[in-house]
C-alpha cells in the first residue's frame, strides 16, 4: 500500500517525545487514553480532557466492564480500576488516583488479562516476575485461587532488558457473527482448532484458557478448568517457541486462526489441516516479515504493524506486504464502508488517525510516486551495499575459520601420532630426530657442532606454525641453551638439517643431553602473538639424544711419510725438546689408562662384521662413527692427545683360590690411554654407555663375580669385629691380583 496515499490527521500534541517504555493506547467510549510509560495518564475526546496522576510509572490499561471504567497497571504498586468523569470539561483537569483505588497489590506484576467481570468480583490472571521465575496467578476479589510458576531463560542483563509479556483469554467460539468485536485481550477460536490446542476437557466444559506470550519467545497455555480444586496440579503448558520476544497476540479470519507477532519479524499462524491417519490436526506454521515490530493490531485477515520507520501491512493469506507511513499503531477503529482507521502514537509524541483505503481505491494506489520510488531505490541499493559487505566480511572470517580448524586438526593429528603409547614390536615414530657431531670453525674458533636431521615419515605437511626445538643441557650444570628453528613446510617423506653450537674448545663440557621437540605455536592459528609464548605453544617431545666424549673426539690425521718436509720438522722439535710438557703431547709413561673387556655375543649383536681390518677396527669405526683402524690416536677437546685401541684376547682364563678356570668366549680388549684422567674417565664412560647392555650372562662369569664378591666381604668382616688387619690385608691382596688378572668381563 503506498504510504503517500494514506490520510493522515493530528489529533493532539503531547507536546514531547516518547519514552523509552512501550507507550499504550486504549479507545473507550469516545475517548482515548494515552500512557507514555509515565506516572500520568492523558485522556482525549475531541481534546484534552483529564489528566489522570498515579503514584509510579504506568505500564499497561485494559477496560473494565463498567462505563467509563478501566484497569491501570503500574509499576511496582499493583492494578488500579479508575473510573473517568461522565462529561467532558472545558478545561483539562489533574486527578492524582488515590492508593485506594488499587484492586491488586502486587509488586511484581507485569502483565495482566481480566478473565471474568461481574459487580464488584473480578477474575484477574496476572503474570509476575519473582527472582528467576514466571509466576503465573488467578485472582478472584483480590484472592489467590491458583498459582504455578516456570523458570526464566533470560537474555544477557537486567529486568528492563528482558521485555514486557502479552497475554489474553482464549474461548472455543460459539458460533456468533464473523463480524464481531471482541472485549480487548479476550480471543475466539472455533471448536476444532481449541480442542486440539487446549486439550478435550477444556473444550467440553467450554472453559476458556489463558495464553501468555513471554519475552524469550515461549508461548504459554493454561486451561482455566478445574483450578478451583486443590488436589489437581496443574501447571502452565508450552504451545511452541518464536526465539523472540512477542508483541501480539489474536486470532486471524475470524475463529480460524491463531496469530503470535515476535518483536524480529516472525509471525506464527495456527491453523487446522486434513490428515489421512488423524483427520483434523494442528498447523504451525512460520514467516518471517520485515521488521523489527514495533508493536502490532489484526484486522480480520490483515494484519498491520509498525517498524518504527515504516507501517506495513501483511495479508495472512497469501498476499503482498504493502508498505506506508507513520507508526505505533496501537488499536483498529471501524470507521464504515471500505475504510480503516488506524490510533497512531508518533516517536515525536502526536497522537494521528491513519486512514487506509481498501478494495479498488487500494489495487489503484499501489504505484509509487516518482520521487518516493527513486527514493525507495537508492535505498534499496544502499542495503544491498551493506548486505555485500556484510556476506564479504562473513565469508572471510569463515574461510579464516576453516583454516584455523584446518591447522588445529592437523595439530591434534600429529600430537596424536606423538604422544599415543608405542605398543611391543612396533615401528619407531613417523617423525624423528637424529644427530650427529662434528668440528667446524666459527669466527676463528673451533666449534663442535651438532646436526639435527628431522625425518617426516607422517601423512601431515608440517607447515608454518611448526618449528624444531633442539635444547642443550649440560649434565654437569644445571644451565640449559633451547634453540628454535621455524620450518617453512615439511611435507611427508622428506627431511631438513639444521645446525646446533655445542661450544667451543675453550669452554666445552661433556658429557651433553639434548632435547628435541615439535613446536607448534597459537599465534600461527589466532593471528596473534601472546604475551607469554610458553602458553601459547604447544610441545611434543621427538628424541634425547646424548653427546659425550667419543663424539667429541677430533682424530688425527696419518702421521707424515719418512723423508718428508713435516716428518722431518717435528723430529727436529722433538731432538731439541720443543714439544715437551706442551699442550696436546703424545701419552707418555706418566700417563693414564683404561680398559675394559667385551665379549664377541655383544658385539656380534652390535656389528654387522669383522670388516677388514678385523674385529678391533671395526669396533672402533663403530664407536667413533667413521672408518679408523684398530689403533688410533685423536685429540679431545681440551687438546690433550689419546689413544684408543683395540685388540683380541684369545687365551682367557681366570685364577680363583689356586684353580685355574679356562672360558671359551674370546674377549675383546679395550683401552684408553691419555695424559688427561678427565679424558680417559670420560672417555671410559663413553664407551660403557654404548656396549654395556642387560643381557644374561654365563654361567661361570656369574659364578666368578659372586666369588669375589664374598671373598671382599669376608675381608671386612675382621676389621669390622674388632679383630686383627693382617688377615684382611692378605684377603684384600688376593681380590686384587684376582682383578688385576682376570678383570670383570662386560657382556
Amino acid at each position: 500500500m503506498a504510504s503517500a496515499r494514506c490520510s493522515v490527521r493530528t489529533l493532539a500534541g503531547l507536546g514531547s517525545a516518547v519514552s523509552a517504555r512501550r507507550p499504550r493506547l486504549l479507545a473507550r467510549d469516545s475517548r482515548v487514553l494515552v500512557a507514555r510509560g509515565e506516572r500520568e495518564v492523558l485522556v482525549f475526546g475531541r481534546q484534552e480532557s483529564a489528566v489522570l496522576q498515579f503514584d509510579s510509572a504506568v505500564t499497561l490499561l485494559l477496560p473494565a466492564a463498567g462505563r467509563h471504567q478501566f484497569y491501570v497497571l503500574c509499576e511496582n504498586a499493583g492494578i488500579h480500576r479508575v473510573t473517568l468523569p461522565p462529561g467532558p470539561s472545558p478545561d483539562p483537569v489533574l486527578l492524582p488516583v488515590p492508593p485506594e483505588a488499587a484492586v491488586l497489590r502486587d509488586e511484581g506484576i507485569c502483565c495482566f488479562v481480566v478473565v471474568e467481570e461481574a459487580v464488584a468480583e473480578e477474575t484477574l490472571a496476572t503474570l509476575s516476575l519473582r527472582g528467576g521465575s514466571w509466576v503465573l496467578s488467578l485472582y478472584k476479589r483480590a484472592e489467590k485461587l491458583f498459582e504455578s510458576s516456570v523458570l526464566v531463560v533470560p537474555p544477557q542483563g537486567d529486568r528492563a532488558e528482558l521485555g514486557s509479556p502479552v497475554m489474553c483469554v482464549v474461548h472455543p467460539s460459539d458460533g456468533a457473527a464473523p463480524g464481531r468485536t471482541d472485549p480487548p485481550g479476550h480471543l475466539y477460536l472455533e471448536p476444532v482448532l481449541y480442542r486440539l490446542l487446549f486439550g478435550v476437557d477444556a473444550a467440553l466444559l467450554r472453559c476458556p484458557a489463558v495464553l501468555c506470550g513471554l519475552p524469550d519467545g515461549r508461548l504459554l497455555c493454561l486451561p482455566l478448568c478445574g483450578l478451583r480444586s486443590s488436589e489437581q496440579k496443574v501447571r502452565p503448558s508450552v504451545l511452541h517457541s518464536l526465539e523472540q520476544p512477542l508483541v501480539l497476540l489474536g486470532t486471524s479470519g475470524g475463529p480460524q486462526g491463531l496469530v503470535a507477532v515476535g518483536q524480529q519479524g516472525r509471525v506464527l499462524l495456527v491453523t487446522t489441516r486434513d490428515s489421512d491417519s488423524e483427520g483434523k490436526v494442528e498447523d504451525f506454521r512460520e514467516l518471517d516479515v520485515r521488521g523489527p515490530v514495533a508493536c502490532a493490531c489484526l484486522d480480520g485477515s490483515r494484519l498491520y504493524y509498525s517498524t518504527a520507520a515504516d507501517l506495513v501491512t501483511l495479508q495472512l493469506t497469501p498476499g503482498q506486504v504493502q508498505p506506508a507511513a507513520f507508526l505505533l499503531i496501537c488499536a483498529v477503529c471501524p470507521a464504515g464502508g471500505a475504510v480503516v482507521e488506524l490510533l497512531a502514537l508518533s516517536l515525536t509524541g502526536q497522537l494521528q488517525k491513519v486512514t487506509l483505503p481498501q478494495g479498488s481505491e487500494a489495487r489503484s494506489s499501489a504505484r509509487l510516486p516518482s520521487t518516493l520510488a527513486a527514493q525507495r531505490v537508492k535505498d534499496l541499493l544502499a542495503a544491498i551495499g551493506d548486505v555485500w559487505v556484510r556476506a564479504s566480511s562473513l565469508k572471510s572470517s569463515v574461510k579464516d575459520r576453516k583454516e584455523v580448524l584446518r591447522l588445529l586438526n592437523q595439530v591434534l593429528n600429529v600430537s596424536s601420532l606423538l604422544l599415543s603409547p608405542r605398543k611391543a614390536g612396533e615401528a619407531a615414530r613417523p617423525i624423528t630426530c637424529h644427530g650427529v657431531t662434528s668440528w667446524s670453525s666459527v669466527l676463528q674458533e673451533d666449534a663442535l657442532m651438532l646436526r639435527c636431521t628431522l625425518q617426516n615419515h607422517s601423512p601431515h605437511v608440517l607447515e608454518p606454525g611448526w618449528s624444531l626445538s633442539v635444547q642443550v643441557q649440560s649434565v654437569s650444570r644445571s644451565a640449559a641453551v633451547t634453540h628454535s628453528f621455524v620450518l617453512q613446510k615439511l611435507e611427508p617423506g622428506r627431511r631438513t638439517d639444521v645446525d646446533v653450537p655445542l661450544g667451543t674448545a675453550c669452554d666445552l663440557t661433556l658429557p651433553l643431553q639434548v632435547h628435541t621437540s615439535l613446536m607448534f605455536s597459537m599465534g600461527a592459528v589466532w593471528g596473534s602473538s601472546e604475551e607469554n609464548p610458553q602458553l601459547s605453544c604447544v610441545g611434543l617431545p621427538l628424541n634425547t639424544l646424548a653427546v659425550d666424549w667419543l663424539d667429541g673426539l677430533r682424530l688425527d690425521r696419518p702421521s707424515s711419510p719418512a723423508g718428508s718436509s713435516d716428518f722431518l720438522v717435528q723430529r727436529f722439535l722433538r731432538s731439541r725438546g720443543v714439544t715437551s710438557g706442551e699442550r696436546g703431547q703424545e701419552p707418555g709413561p706418566g700417563s693414564y689408562r683404561a680398559a675394559l673387556k667385551v665379549s664377541r655375543e655383544l658385539l656380534a649383536s652390535r656389528l654387522k662384521g669383522p670388516g677388514r681390518g678385523g674385529l678391533g677396527a671395526a669396533v672402533l669405526t663403530w664407536l667413533l662413527g667413521q672408518p679408523v683402524p684398530a689403533r688410533v690416536s685423536a685429540h679431545c677437546p681440551s687438546g690433550n692427545c689419546v689413544q684408543l685401541a683395540a685388540n683380541e684376547v684369545t687365551d682367557h682364563h681366570v685364577k680363583f683360590h689356586d684353580v685355574f678356570i679356562y672360558f671359551l668366549l674370546s674377549p675383546l680388549f679395550l683401552q684408553v690411554e691419555s695424559s688427561s684422567m678427565a679424558a680417559v674417565c670420560g672417555l671410559h664412560h663413553a664407551i660403557l654407555r654404548r656396549v654395556q647392555v642387560h643381557t644374561h650372562m654365563h654361567t661361570r662369569t656369574y659364578t666368578h663375580a659372586h666369588a669375589l664378591g664374598d671373598a671382599l666381604q669376608q675381608a671386612r668382616v675382621p676389621v669390622a669385629l674388632g679383630g686383627g688387619t693382617r688377615t684382611s690385608s692378605e684377603r684384600l691382596l688376593q681380590v686384587y691380583q684376582q682383578l688385576r688378572e682376570e678383570p670383570l668381563l662386560v657382556m
